[in-house]
């Protein structure tokens, strides 16, 4: 194990140079004393993960940091954060106990006790180096002299059985010839064997602290990722030959068991026909380094001038290897660029490069995010991916099911369940060219494959024998009325939502990958689902997601219609705008069941209660696997059926006729209007009582504190509030609803800010691509700009299109400025002529084409709530606002 302790004294300044040096010298970890990172600061480099602690106040000096490969297999532990230590530990899996490794950084003006060392070290465990700049003096560990941190941290460490590791020679060099070098980057260890450890001094990296090598002999567990089943070297021709030689096609299948076993074999087959049409390799790719033999030779210059500087501590050597440290941070940053240059030089939007252009843009620059640790329900941290796994398992398991408050039965559903069906003609059965035409033209090869591993671009390989017997058993599943467990199994991963505490198991949100043949079978169910849906009129017409042909802009544009007729009749509109928990985790399955059994033909019932019921899950963190746990409630996350099963057991949401309902999913808006403040909140209240009725019989619950109440008027008059389970409902000025932002007055600015806010990040970004310096195409530029950043202020327009000039004029002028930069223009170049030479519209201009293509979309539209957008008031305008159909009429 390869250890480098280093005071950086500023990590971000020496990022090319820590890169360079790490890829180069195969070193394992890397302990940074005072990085000096703020909330804004990061730094990425190929295969090493970074994890650091900041200074308590949160301003840049002091910190620590630890970069460690991805490939050794390691977990963080608590960061410790005091304004006298600080300090990032992992701990690393060895053969035999594990090892924390800690980076350790003490401040100078703070002066710590005996026992405030003794805590630090008992919180690391029995088996650990602390490494770092204590700025301890003590003879003891070959420091000059002696001070006052160096006494206590010399007492503390025989008071807690541990040892000193140092090379013995100056860390510390500091600028002023009359201060004299001295030790202070040193080694605390416990449990450690000295005669396995040996440290030297590094010379190589540059800071007015030189860097010191611990090498440490032992066995280090490494991380063993799965390979996937298929890459580049995957034989097609075999795998067809092989799958074929492993399938066994029974000539009926007519029972759960000959399905679940059919399902099993054809799912075996895929996997051992790939495994032996691939030759097993890493498909990631190497990581480049900067180094080359000019930079060997300027590190090599500077070694040397280090070594004479730190002899001599002349003057001019001092000026020669700062000289010979800048030459060399030139040259990194110059075959840096010239990298990144050659790099953009060769990206393009086709094919014939795989996309290069959309998968470098893909991916915006942002931080690495680490998981620390997981506070468990009874206190205790789970630290290992293992452990982590097992967290998030058991907290799902709680989401899973349905509210603790509302379980029991109820007699009305019980028994329609339990009665027998009508009587309905059989699911039409499966063609062989609807198998063919979803695999073909349907699935997507690059998506993440299900727990079995299996993915789009192996069903698109599939043997023409091995296509028949997959259409073979989907006909069965609907004759038969089940779903093979092996399908119903769901591999869970979990990614942080923004803003959240990382330590708390709440704030991740599961991401579940299901079984690709499960998929293709779902999309296929729906072909003969969606028609009795449309032709049933089952899905009521305010619900808006999930519907082919419907869209957010519509159904906000419906609510923004009301509000403007409230305006125009000198009305108040009160609207509440409704927080559903865990709408899709929490779907009650035998509610479902009996909406199912009571608007779809009896047919589906059984294939769908097959499909809901006795589903499971894992999470897997790392490479680490939960144990395998029940799913009892919501629709399947992931499944092509899970978000039209919800809009079936939300189709009867109630309502009142006077009141204005739009719901897309789970996102519920509800208007009121009257001519008086207390009546719009009265007949608002009416229809909220309803909904909480229908709530608490389904089993839903309201998050009421996440709701809110808005008061859309032009009068100073407030609605009073309303509320729901008993609980008021916040008012405020303005809310988000599908990423509109809905003010009081309609005025639009709140929104356009935000679009203006988000705009300047993803700008920021996206700079080293588009800014000035960009060697990357101008074509290729604009296409990025009309790809990413244009879809940032154009979601929307055909409803804040209708908002000022002034408010207007926000976004115009940051398109003027992006624009300006994207094609390196002078400052006597027009913006009308920037916006012609690269075809793009101004503001204005798209404001008018979106609403013109959106009035097309608006009369061919298959919903009456939609196309009634289109008809006038029928009355003389009172107000000289500017409205959406406005904008539908021709310039």
């Amino acid at each position: 194990l390869k250890i480098i302790i280093w005071n950086a004294n500023g990590l971000c300044n020496h990022a090319l140079e820590v890169r360079n040096y790490l890829l180069e010298n195969d070193i394992d970890v890397l302990l940074v004393s005072e990085t000096h990172f703020t909330t804004r600061s990061f730094i990425k480099i190929p295969n090493y993960a970074v994890y650091s602690t900041k200074h308590p106040d949160g301003t840049a000096h002091g910190g620590t940091a630890i970069i460690v490969r991805k490939n050794i297999k390691h977990h963080i532990k608590e960061k410790y954060r005091e304004e006298f230590l600080q300090a990032t530990s992992i701990e690393i899996h060895c053969l035999g106990a594990p090892l924390t490794i800690s980076a350790v950084y003490c401040p100078p003006r703070h002066s710590v006790k005996r026992q405030q060392f003794l805590e630090f070290f008992d919180s690391l465990g029995c088996r650990f180096i602390a490494a770092g700049d204590y700025n301890a003096k003590n003879p003891f560990w070959g420091s000059r002299l002696m001070n006052p941190k160096g006494r206590e941290l010399y007492e503390a460490a025989l008071d807690g059985s541990c040892s000193f590791l140092s090379s013995g020679e100056p860390t510390y060099w500091p600028t002023d010839p009359n201060k004299t070098p001295d030790l202070l980057d040193i080694c605390v260890t416990r449990g450690m064997d000295a005669s396995r450890c040996r440290m030297s001094s590094c010379l190589d990296l540059t800071s007015d602290h030189s860097a010191v090598l611990l090498e440490v002999s032992g066995g280090v567990l490494h991380r063993t990722r799965d390979p996937p089943l298929v890459n580049r070297s995957t034989n097609w021709n075999v795998f067809r030959e092989k799958l074929d030689q492993f399938l066994n096609v029974p000539e009926a299948i007519t029972t759960q068991q000959e399905l679940e076993s059919s399902a099993e074999t054809l799912t075996q087959a895929i996997i051992r026909a790939a495994q032996e049409a691939t030759v097993p390799g890493d498909r990631k790719k190497s990581v480049k380094s900067y180094q080359n033999p000019s930079i060997r030779e300027k590190i090599k210059e500077k070694r040397m001038l280090r070594r004479i500087w730190q002899t001599t501590r002349h003057p001019d050597d001092k000026k020669n290897f700062n000289r010979a440290a800048k030459q060399l941070h030139k040259l990194l940053e110059s075959v840096r660029d010239d990298s990144i240059r050659e790099y953009l030089e060769g990206l393009s939007p086709t094919e014939a490069t795989d996309y290069s252009l959309w998968k470098a843009t893909r991916s915006i620059t942002r931080p690495q995010i680490a998981v620390p640790p997981i506070r468990r329900t009874d206190g205790v941290w789970a630290r290992t991916d293992e452990d982590k796994a097992a967290v998030f398992a058991e907290h799902l398991s709680g989401v899973f099911c349905t509210w603790p408050e509302m379980t029991g039965s109820d007699s009305e559903v019980d028994g329609f369940l339990d009665a027998p069906g009508q009587l309905s003609l059989p699911i039409r059965r499966f063609r062989l060219m609807e198998v063919v035409n979803i695999i073909t033209k349907d699935l997507r090869p690059k998506k993440a494959p299900g727990c079995d591993g299996i993915t789009g671009e192996m069903l698109k390989e599939l043997s023409a024998k091995c296509v028949r017997f997959v259409l073979k058993i989907y006909n069965s599943m609907l004759s038969v009325g089940y779903f093979p467990k092996i399908w119903k199994v769901a591999q869970v991963r979990v990614i942080p939502k923004p803003g959240k505490k990382l330590e708390d198991v709440g704030s991740y949100r599961p991401i579940s990958l299901l079984p690709i043949l499960s998929k293709v079978f779902e999309r296929l169910l729906m072909t003969r689902l969606r028609p009795v849906l449309d032709n049933g009129g089952i899905v009521p017409p305010h619900q808006f997601g999930f519907r082919a042909g419907h869209g957010t802009i519509e159904q906000v544009h419906r609510l923004v219609d009301r509000i403007h007729g409230a305006f125009e009749d000198g009305h108040y509109c009160t609207g509440a705008f409704l927080d559903v928990s865990q709408a899709f985790d929490r779907v009650w399955h035998d509610g479902l069941l009996f909406k199912i059994k009571k608007v779809l033909p009896y047919s589906f019932f059984h294939i769908i209660q097959s499909f809901l019921t006795g589903r499971t899950f894992f999470v897997k963190e790392g490479n680490e696997k939960s144990r395998v746990l029940p799913i009892q409630s919501g629709v399947p996350q992931g499944s092509v059926l899970g978000p039209v099963l919800y809009l079936i057991f939300t189709a009867d949401l109630p309502h009142c006729p006077s009141n204005t309902m739009a719901t897309f999913a789970d996102d519920t808006a509800v208007l009121a209007v009257s001519s008086s403040p207390q009546g719009a909140s009265r007949k608002l209240q009416e229809g909220l009582q309803k909904i909480e009725e229908w709530l608490r019989k389904w089993k839903i619950k309201a998050n009421e504190l996440k709701s809110v109440q808005v008061n859309f008027a032009l009068r100073r008059d407030v609605c009073p509030p309303v509320r729901l389970n008993g609980t008021e409902i916040p008012q405020a000025d303005e809310t988000r609803y599908m990423g509109i932002t809905l003010d009081k007055r309609l005025t639009w600015r709140s929104h356009i800010w935000k679009k203006r806010k988000q705009l300047s990040q993803r700008w920021r970004s996206l700079y080293w691509v588009l800014g000035r310096k960009s060697q990357l195409s101008l074509r290729n530029k604009t296409l990025v700009y009309k790809a990413i950043i244009k879809p940032v202020w154009t979601y929307g327009i055909q409803l804040w299109g209708a908002a000022a000039s002034t408010n207007i004029d926000i976004l115009q002028r940051f398109q003027n400025k992006a624009l300006r930069q994207i094609a390196n223009a002078p400052w006597y170049v027009t913006n009308d002529q920037l916006h012609l030479d690269l075809d793009l519209r101004t503001i204005r201009e798209e404001i008018v084409f979106a609403s013109r293509a959106y009035k097309n979309r608006l009369l061919t539209h298959t919903n009456d709530l939609a196309g009634q957008l289109l008809i006038d008031e029928g009355h003389a305008r009172r107000l000289l606002r500017t409205k959406p159909s406005d904008l539908f009429a021709p310039l």
